[in-house]
């Protein structure tokens, strides 16, 4: 035995100094949230920032919340996500008992017929009919000894949660792009009837001028003009028409309805209000943003793998008990019963080059994940920072439009009046008209650029998924 273990050290030894020469992963550079200018982040209590889970029910509006409601449930793309996590959380369960016990039952039997062809007589014996059966147990349990269940636990557990940060993500983008569609179909009703009441004004002019036209009081340029502008017109609501279709079209196949009709989804002109956002600091992104909890989570998986690959080169413990039944009829029954109990030491040799240039670019593989989280976290600050600072003036921005789009209003019912009663001719109405007609749409695109603005602040704050259902474990089955 002493022998046995002499030998054996310097094997050991060598193991030892091969994990030294397999370098750690770098720690990820520390993120200093001062540095991103965020406009108006305060502190915020749990109570305000769980309000991103669900921010779409801010902006108080029943349809966005039923069509959401509609996506998470039957979209393809948040069916696909949850089968994800299924599948994840299979795989780990299935990893993690790679340290268990394994083995099973194995079952034999044989039955033959025995005949002496020729030469000297036996007496009979082993000749005949003869049956045997077996029943054995066989087990091979890998002793972890060394700590590579642990090792294994942290790769499991990083490769699952990365899945299920992932398979979050899509489903808080879902949500992004269903409140993003809706607003643009929104937007498209609401230039449909601006749209049409640029025809109702220039059909109202048409037949002014076509009563006037008779009397001889105005010049039939006058009126081609005022006919151009309406066909222009009518041709602008035909193309709005069609853009606003195929929105309800898309809308209607991300949330899981593609084979409803464009009835189905009703719509009307008024325009949904951008809601306050919730205070929040900048370093709450670290626990809110599920792409940076998923770049965590592959951190650490990588680690786990890096210490897998250290420790496959050391010795590895094996015990290899069975236990076995056996029944023999040869004339005679006979059962016999057995157990052994064996273990084996395997210390890898030959292939030690081999591992330890799988412990390098596991330890390659693990230094990108920590530059790869580096690159997430940055990049999450720099999209919550621009997406705030664009959404800042958008207040004020649509206060100021209002405010010309009424005047515009009033210029114009002035100019037509007074065209009316023959004070103005009709270059001062139509002036008039296409700057009404011009801060009327105006309005409407930066309502819709304000909407879409409020969407990516919040889905950059890393809101739209329930944080509280992604413990390692958390049953998913309750989010279908």
């Amino acid at each position: 035995m002493k022998q046995i273990f002499w030998a054996a050290a310097p094997l050991c030894l060598a193991a030892l100094s091969g994990c030294s020469s397999v370098p750690d992963a770098p720690a990820p550079a520390p993120v200093v949230a001062s540095q991103f200018s965020v406009p108006g982040a305060t502190a915020a209590k749990d109570a305000a920032m769980a309000v991103l889970d669900t921010w779409w029910t801010l902006f108080e509006q029943p349809l966005l919340n039923r069509l959401v409601d509609q996506a998470l449930a039957s979209s393809t793309e948040a069916r696909m996500a949850l089968a994800r996590i299924r599948e994840a959380r299979a795989v780990r369960e299935a990893a993690l008992t790679q340290y268990q016990p394994q083995g099973g039952l194995r079952a034999s039997g044989d039955r033959r017929n025995v005949q002496r062809l020729g030469g000297a007589s036996t007496g009979g014996v082993g000749l005949g009919r003869q049956s045997s059966a077996g029943l054995d147990l066989q087990v091979s349990w890998e002793l972890d000894v060394l700590g590579r269940g642990d090792a294994l636990a942290r790769q499991s557990d990083g490769n699952y949660g990365a899945a299920l940060y992932g398979a979050y993500a899509e489903r808080a983008s879902l949500v992004a792009e269903v409140a993003r569609s809706l607003f643009e179909a929104q937007r498209l009703t609401a230039a449909l009837a601006d749209a049409q009441a640029t025809i109702t004004i220039q059909t109202r002019l048409q037949q002014v001028l076509a009563r006037k036209l008779e009397r001889g009081l105005v010049a039939l340029a006058d009126v081609a003009r005022v006919d151009a502008s309406l066909l222009a017109a009518q041709a602008n609501a035909l193309v709005l028409q069609s853009q606003l279709d195929a929105a309800r079209r898309a809308l209607l196949v991300l949330v899981g309805q593609g084979d409803q009709p464009l009835s189905a989804l009703v719509l009307d002109d008024s325009q949904t209000q951008a809601p306050a956002l919730p205070p929040a600091l900048p370093a709450d992104l670290l626990a809110r943003r599920p792409d940076i909890l998923q770049a965590q989570a592959q951190m650490d998986a990588a680690a786990g793998g890096l210490d897998l690959s250290r420790l496959a080169l050391l010795p590895s413990i094996t015990l290899t008990p069975s236990l076995g039944l056996n029944w023999q009829n040869q004339g005679a029954a006979l059962s016999t019963s057995l157990w052994s109990l064996a273990g084996n030491v395997a210390m890898p040799v030959l292939d030690r080059p081999r591992l330890l240039a799988n412990a390098r670019a596991q330890g390659a593989r693990a230094e990108q994940a920590v530059i790869a989280y580096e690159q997430v976290v940055q990049r999450a600050f720099s999209e919550t920072d621009q997406a705030l600072l664009r959404m800042a003036p958008d207040a004020q921005r649509l206060q100021v439009l209002a405010q010309a789009e009424a005047r515009a209003q009033t210029a114009y019912e002035a100019a037509r009046k007074g065209y009316d009663a023959g004070f103005f001719d009709l270059v001062v109405v139509l002036d008039a008209e296409q700057v009404y007609r011009d801060s009327r749409g105006g309005l409407t695109q930066a309502r819709a650029e304000a909407l879409a603005h409020a969407v990516q602040v919040f889905q950059a704050l890393g809101g739209g998924w329930p944080r509280d259902a992604l413990a390692l474990g958390a049953d998913t089955q309750k989010t279908n």
